[in-house]
Parts: structure tokens; sequence; C-alpha cells
């Protein structure tokens, strides 16, 4: 483009190249400028959608419990909260694609619009011909286009960008160094030792100070105390799954085995759920027979390569005798117990105790219990109450 102001002459090369890449910048500031809420209805889509999922997920998983409840209403009601915030949210999903769609359409209709006011100076100086006007039109149609890759796929983009930032969150959630002032070190010992172990709850508040404690390999500690002293967490802390508080412990992780007072049982063969955390080939079926018949289940010996829900045909005590006949396989240097027995009654529970002490006479045992019939089984207690451990010896 060349013209003449005040005397002096001008020259703009690429006058029609600029153009195009101002008008596209142009049309592409204002599409992320009306069209950045579908970024975040997106992610708000995603979100509902995985609540839904995660509630279904809850009902199966639950579905027992809540038929004895009778809470099918109440379900019903938190499902239809989930679907009701999916359906308003996909309202705004669809009135912010509704708007891309509609800029990116009317800047379409309009793209020569631009083109026809820059080449006005050209037409009024009469050195536009038709076919000079028709290669210009197609060059500047083909860089137009060329510009145009983000507002024609505008749309997909604010999905892949809300995936990507609800991706990004997962990572650096993930990735983040737990702020722990427990420090858990292994060592090759079969003792358990505690070093000036408080445990706090998440906010800071402190529940109990455990102090120094050293459980030497082949002791049995007991631990006890009301409801909310504790117990659980302290249990947490040793394996490592409690990060609130300070303090130093170590043992022999390698060698320890952790019984919850809800047992996994994987689907499958009742031999994989047996053996679990090890491969179903890992013990033979005389040794799987053996601990099945210690915990009072040998009725399942003949059904170790039936394949079933396990988790579901077993009732709650006949799970945790199989944890416990897991621990008789794996034979642990070092075994906890979180209430590893409460769904069972005192004659069951004595005799995998007795199992315990037959099979395992040296492994260091700390058992997380409420009865007092335990103690015979401990030779050691910690009791936790009023923030703090006391320690002492167990008559026999």
């Amino acid at each position: 483009m060349s013209f003449d102001w005040h005397g002096r002459h001008f020259q703009i090369p690429g006058y029609l190249f600029l153009g195009a890449v101002l008008t596209s910048l142009s049309a592409s500031g204002i599409l992320e400028r009306f069209g950045a809420p579908l970024i975040g209805a997106n992610y708000r889509q995603q979100h509902f959608d995985a609540d839904l999922r995660a509630g279904l997920m809850d009902v199966r998983r639950n579905s027992e419990q809540i038929a004895f409840y009778g809470g099918e209403n109440a379900e019903q009601l938190r499902l239809s909260g989930y679907l009701t915030h999916i359906a308003m949210n996909w309202r705004s999903v669809v009135r912010y694609t509704w708007r891309v769609n509609f800029i990116s359409e009317f800047y379409t209709g309009i793209a020569t619009i631009p083109l026809w006011l820059m080449l006005v100076p050209k037409a009024m100086a009469h050195a536009l011909s038709f076919g000079l006007y028709s290669q210009i039109n197609s060059a500047y149609t083909q860089v137009r286009i060329s510009l145009e890759w983000l507002i024609f796929n505008y749309a997909d983009l604010a999905t892949q960008r809300s995936v990507l930032q609800r991706l990004g969150e997962f990572e650096r959630v993930v990735s983040q160094s737990p702020q722990s002032g427990i420090v858990s070190s292994v060592t090759e010992t079969t003792s358990v030792q505690i070093r000036d172990l408080v445990l706090n709850l998440p906010d800071g508040k402190p529940i109990v100070q455990i102090g120094d404690l050293t459980m030497q390999g082949g002791e049995r500690w007991l631990v006890r105390g009301p409801s909310g002293s504790g117990k659980s967490t302290f249990l947490r802390a040793l394996a490592g799954l409690w990060r609130h508080g300070r303090g130093e412990v170590s043992f022999n992780i390698r060698q320890a085995m952790f019984l919850p007072q809800r047992s996994y049982v994987p689907s499958g063969t009742l031999r994989e759920a047996l053996s679990y955390p090890a491969t179903s080939d890992h013990y033979d079926t005389a040794s799987c027979q053996q601990a099945l018949e210690a915990v009072n289940l040998a009725g399942y010996g003949h059904r170790l390569d039936e394949t079933t829900d396990w988790g579901a045909l077993l009732s709650p005590g006949e799970q945790q005798r199989l944890a416990v006949a897991r621990a008789l396989l794996f034979r642990p240097a070092i075994l906890f117990l979180g209430e590893a027995t409460s769904a069972l009654d005192a004659d069951n529970e004595r005799r995998l105790y007795e199992a315990l002490l037959f099979f395992l006479p040296h492994t260091t045992c700390i058992s997380v219990a409420h009865h007092d019939a335990l103690r015979v089984f401990h030779d050691r207690e910690i009791v936790l109450g009023s923030g703090k451990a006391a320690f002492s010896l167990l008559e026999k």
C-alpha cells in the first residue's frame, strides 16, 4: 500500500497480510473473551460426572447395608441431586458452546468485509480490476483460513483445556511431598523402635503423646483405651499411613504385616484371596488348608480353586478369620492387628489368638482391641487416655 501524506510518501509492505493477521487475532481475542466460560463449564461437568459415578459405586458397594436401613429413598434423593447438578451445568455447557459456535459462524460470514475495507484506497484510486480482486481475494482467503484454526476448533480446545486442568491439579496434588513430622525408617531387626512420638489431628490439635517405646522381638503388646483416644491412629502411624504429628518410628516393614478391622478380600479364587498379597502359587494346598483349619474355616478347604466374589460370600467374621489365616501363611516377624477380631465371638477370638501363639511364637505382636479377654494373650499393655500413653506389664 502506497500513499502520500503531508508531502511525504509512505509505503506499507504486506498490507493485506498484516490485515489478515490482525483480523484473525482480533476475532480470536473476542472468541476467548466470550467463550472462556466454556472451559469452566466443561471442568464442572467432569466434576459432577465423577460425583455421580462415585455415588453409584457407593450404592453398589453398600447395597446390603442400604437395604437393611431401608435407605432406598435417601439414596434416590442423593443420586437425584447429582443428576440435577449435571443437568443444570449441562445447560451452561450448551449455552457457552452455542455462543462459541455463533461467534465462529458470524466471523466466517463477515470475514470478507475487512478485505473490502482494506481495498477501498486501491478501488478509489481506480487501481483495482476484477481480475486483480479475484487474485487478492483467493490469496487472502487462503491466508485467513490458515490463521483461523483456533477459531474453528475452539470448542474442542475448551474441552481439552478443562481435561488438562483437572489432570494438572491431580498431578500437582499427587506430587506434593507429605507434610509430616513423623519419620519412618526401615531396620533389619524384629523390634519396633518409637522415639518421641506425638499424634495430632490434621488441624494440628494433639491426640495422644506416646513418647519413647521399644517393643522387643517376640513381645506381645495390647493397645487399649476409650473410643477416640488414638488407638487406630497409633497403628496407622506405625504403618506410615498417618502423617500428622512428630517423632520417629523404625522397624522392619518388609517383614511386617498389618491386619485391619475390615479385611480386603479380592475377587477370584479362594486361594488367591488367602494368599493375598502374594500370588496364588506362593503356598501349596496343604499349607492353605492347614491355615484355614487353624482359624476354623476348614469347611472351605476343598473350595480353594473356586472362583466367586468371596468378599460378598464370606461374613465379616469369616473375613477376619481369613485375614488371620494369611498371617499364619506369611509368618511375619512383626504383626499388627487393628481390632482384627472385633466381629468374632469369644470362642473364635480365643481360637485365633491361640493359633497365633502356636504357629507364630517368635513374632512381635501389637494388638488394638477393646476386649479384656485378650489380655491373657499379651505380656505388655499400652493404655491410651487423657492425651498420654501408659505402659505396663500384664500378669499371667
